[in-house]
């Protein structure tokens, strides 16, 4: 299959879906945010990935980065950048949506001062755990 006629296939297939959680994402983030639940607004957008993060389903590297915006208003120390990566990659329901959607990068940035810190997604979605589990019950370990 043509490199044209992949990325292709992908936009028509995948981009609703990842537009979809996009908008779920930012959705709950401003709740959160006019809740009072947290001072931080978020915003999630596609971006460019890391190449050294690929996965089997990474999508084209220009639209595999998931970029998290900390929209604060101020500076924020790279630890709360860290602090909210770790919040969401804890999350594996959310790691494995992301994964499916075929993003391989996390990018938390504080759009304040553009610091960033990423995170590769494959690292994140404990697969095989379940076999490995079972397997390592049949043996006694």
């Amino acid at each position: 299959m043509s490199w044209f006629r992949k990325v292709a296939e992908w936009f028509l297939r995948d981009s609703s879906e990842r537009r979809k959680f996009l908008m779920w994402f930012n959705d709950n983030a401003k709740k959160c945010f006019v809740n009072l639940s947290v001072d931080s607004l978020l915003e999630a957008s596609s971006g460019s990935g890391k190449i050294e993060y690929r996965h089997e389903l990474s999508a084209p590297s220009f639209a595999s980065g998931l970029i998290i915006d900390v929209k604060a208003g101020k500076s924020i120390p790279v630890d709360d950048i860290i602090i909210i990566g770790t919040f969401i990659l804890a999350s594996t329901d959310i790691v494995r949506k992301i994964y499916v959607l075929h993003w391989d990068t996390l990018i938390i940035r504080d759009s304040f001062t553009g610091k960033s810190v990423d995170w590769a997604i494959k690292e994140f979605i404990n697969m095989g755990g379940l076999l490995d589990q079972i397997r390592n019950e049949r043996i006694g370990v």
